[in-house]
């Protein structure tokens, strides 16, 4: 895969790097990203990419990850060896990081606390879910779970991000949090510390502090099948 800017720095909004292929005239790929494509219920990253040699922008309309590689579509066609200029959308890349913290604390407290795993979930710069393998809805342990989750925050405890290999990181079950196990075949992890509280294996992008992430509100929840109830909620 190419180089993810994204995966060691969180916070890169601007960087220059060169255009490796371009295919369908709006399918780009590039030498290194910051820009995360979606994947593992979050949404991908939106921007633009200035071409150095004449200052044309040319919007990210979505990023996704294809055989290992990020295509950046665009609303028009780049051209190999272009030179270039990426800015993210900050303010929907925030947003996203503070969503997707707040999903890990969520999981963290429902698993700590109460033994649950979690199931999948969905994180928009509008509203997050998380589906729990809980057996029956309980609306009052939900609530309870969003009150420690909050004072969890007011804690402000640093996120901190680093590498185990996948043999080290097996003999710790608990960086594991989806009721499926780990499903992806990969000789290093990428772990996700929220010190002192709560780690996993994670691929995404996170807040350095959990004072950023706001208060979590709990929306509504739903029964979605056996053994399995979908909580939403928002960030203030």
């Amino acid at each position: 895969m190419v180089n993810a800017l994204y995966m060691n720095d969180s916070y890169l909004k601007e960087w220059n790097t060169k255009v490796i292929s371009v295919k369908n005239d709006k399918f780009v790929e590039l030498e290194q990203t910051a820009f995360f494509p979606k994947g593992g219920g979050v949404e991908n990253d939106t921007g633009i990419i200035i071409r150095k040699s004449d200052n044309k922008e040319f919007k990210v309309l979505f990023v996704g990850k294809f055989d290992g590689k990020i295509s950046h579509q665009c609303d028009e066609g780049l051209q190999p060896d272009d030179e270039v200029t990426c800015k993210l959308d900050w303010t929907r890349r925030y947003l996203l990081m503070r969503y997707h913290t707040a999903a890990h604390v969520l999981s963290g407290v429902f698993n700590k606390e109460y033994g649950l795993m979690m199931t999948g979930n969905q994180l928009t710069v509008d509203a997050g879910r998380i589906d729990m393998n809980m057996d029956e809805m309980d609306l009052d342990l939900v609530k309870e779970g969003f009150d420690k989750a909050n004072e969890l925050i007011q804690k402000d405890l640093p996120v901190k991000v680093y590498y185990k290999s996948m043999d080290e990181a097996k003999k710790d079950e608990s960086l594991f949090k989806l009721a499926i196990g780990f499903p992806h075949d990969v000789k290093e992890l990428r772990i996700v510390d929220i010190i002192g509280y709560d780690a996993q294996a994670d691929g995404g992008c996170h807040v350095n502090s959990l004072k950023e992430i706001g208060e979590i509100k709990f929306i509504k929840a739903k029964n979605k099948g056996k053994n399995n109830r979908r909580i939403y909620f928002e960030l203030e």
